[in-house]
């Protein structure tokens, strides 16, 4: 009756399959993909740091980390040194191992690549946007990076019944995770305002 799409596009971009080709490149370049794929974890663990740089924006990471080393006795140069960021994107990487693994995040990230609703549609994604007529609310987020606020544009713009609301941030695209209390907000109001 409805439909709420959350930072995304309406078919993945170029930018959205290079991000996903370079985590891919990551994987294939761990020395056990080719032997035993499901063992190829450091490369899952790189391609999650990517994913993670990706998720977030300059000002976020600014934010939450600075400069700061994680000792006072690292150096704040060379390979020596002990960057909070560094430390936060290793451990992401190495959570995420628990809950993943390399085939599955292959196979998925090309599912993604692939996503175009046009697709088997006989026409433009525009084209497939103005056949849309339930009631929609689109919800960017102005930080968004990976999914820049022009997709959710684009779809607002071509669904005749839809309207666009924005999630300010400073976390990029995470913003639709940790903004809770404005994505709850928007999507409580919209579907008040659909019944």
């Amino acid at each position: 009756r409805s439909v709420i799409p959350i930072a995304c596009g309406a078919a993945h971009t170029a930018w959205q399959i290079a991000i996903s080709e370079v985590q891919r490149q990551a994987i294939y370049a761990d020395p056990n993909w080719n032997t035993n794929p499901m063992h190829a974890t450091k490369g899952l663990e790189i391609a999650r740091q990517i994913g993670m740089v990706s998720y977030r924006t300059a000002q976020g990471y600014r934010g939450k980390f600075g400069r700061q080393v994680r000792t006072e006795k690292s150096p704040p140069y060379g390979s020596s040194a002990t960057w909070q960021v560094k430390s936060y994107l290793e451990y992401q990487g190495i959570k995420f191992i628990d809950r993943f693994d390399p085939i599955t995040y292959v196979k998925l990230t090309e599912q993604m690549d692939s996503h175009d609703i046009a697709r088997n549609r006989g026409g433009s994604v525009i084209d497939v946007l103005q056949k849309i007529e339930i009631p929609t609310c689109v919800l960017g987020i102005d930080s968004d990076i990976l999914y820049p606020l022009s997709e959710q544009e684009e779809i607002a713009a071509n669904i005749p019944n839809a309207a666009l609301k924005i999630i300010h941030s400073e976390d990029g695209h995470d913003g639709f995770l940790l903004e809770q209390d404005q994505v709850g907000g928007h999507i409580i109001d919209f579907l008040d305002s659909t019944k």
